[in-house]
C-alpha cells in the first residue's frame, strides 16, 4: 500500500502561513495519483487540519514535542507508523509542502522502482551546488582553516561526481525507518539522480524571498 503522509506544522518564522497556504497545491497531485490508498497529514495547525478534513485525508494530531522546529522528519514518521495503523510493508512518501514543483513522470518512475525493485528506501539527489572537495571550516580558536574533506586536487574535472539529496521525492518501506537517518536516509537507499535541469525548479519555498523565486520562475515563457 502506498500512504502519502504530509508533515504541517504550525509554526514557520521564514514565511508564516506557508503550509496553509501551499497546502492545495500538493493535495491536488495526491488526489490525481490515483495509486496513493491513504493520504495522511500530521499537523498542529487548525487551518491545515480543516483544509485536511474537507478532502477526506486522515488526521494525526501531531503532539506538541514533535511540533517544533528542531524535530527531525524521521521523529514525525515515527509517530504517524505507530498512531495511524500503519503496516511494516506499506511505502510512505513524504510531501513537504514548501517543494511546489511536481514532475509526475519523477514520481510514477520513483513508484516503479519501489514495486519492482523491492527497495526498502528511495531518495532524491541532485547535483551538488560545492563540491566537497571545495569546503573549508575556520577554528577561530585556534586561527586555523580545515578541509573537510582532505585533499589536494586542484582541477576540477579531477574532483569525483558529488550529489545533495533532496526530498523533492523520497519514500520508504515502514519496516525500514530504523537503518534511516533523521533525513531518512540510509546506506541501501536507492538514489534517483536528477541532473541539473531537472533539477532547477526545486525551489524550497521557506522564505519570502523564495516566494518571489518561485512567482518569477512560473511567469517564465518556458513554464506556461
Amino acid at each position: 500500500m502506498h500512504v502519502a503522509v504530509i508533515p504541517a506544522r504550525a509554526g514557520s518564522v521564514g514565511l508564516p502561513g506557508k503550509n496553509q497556504m501551499f497546502f492545495d497545491a500538493t493535495a491536488d497531485f495526491i488526489a490525481s495519483a490515483t495509486w496513493f490508498s491513504r493520504t495522511i497529514v500530521s499537523t498542529d495547525d487548525a487551518v491545515v487540519a480543516k483544509k485536511a478534513r474537507e478532502r477526506a485525508f486522515e488526521l494525526r494530531d501531531r503532539p506538541e514535542p514533535l511540533a517544533g522546529p528542531a524535530v527531525p522528519i524521521k521523529a514525525v514518521f515515527a509517530d504517524v507508523i505507530e498512531a495511524m495503523d500503519i503496516d511494516d510493508d506499506d511505502l510512505l512518501w513524504l510531501f513537504y509542502l514548501p517543494i511546489l514543483h511536481k514532475n509526475r513522470a519523477d514520481f510514477e518512475a520513483a513508484r516503479e522502482i519501489m514495486e519492482q525493485r523491492e527497495a526498502n528506501s528511495l531518495c532524491a539527489f541532485v547535483p551538488a551546488r560545492t563540491h566537497p572537495y571545495s569546503c573549508w571550516s575556520f577554528d577561530a580558536e585556534r586561527g586555523r582553516l580545515c578541509q573537510y574533506i582532505p585533499n589536494d586536487v586542484f582541477r576540477r574535472q579531477d574532483m569525483a561526481p558529488a550529489w545533495s539529496h533532496h526530498h523533492y521525492v523520497a519514500c520508504f518501506r515502514a519496516s525500514a525507518l530504523a537503518s534511516l537517518n533523521n533525513e531518512l536516509i540510509g546506506p541501501r537507499t536507492y538514489p534517483y539522480f536528477l541532473d541539473a535541469a531537472a533539477a532547477a525548479p526545486l525551489i524550497e519555498v521557506d522564505t519570502p524571498e523564495d516566494l518571489a523565486r518561485w512567482q518569477a520562475r512560473q511567469a517564465e515563457p518556458s513554464q506556461s
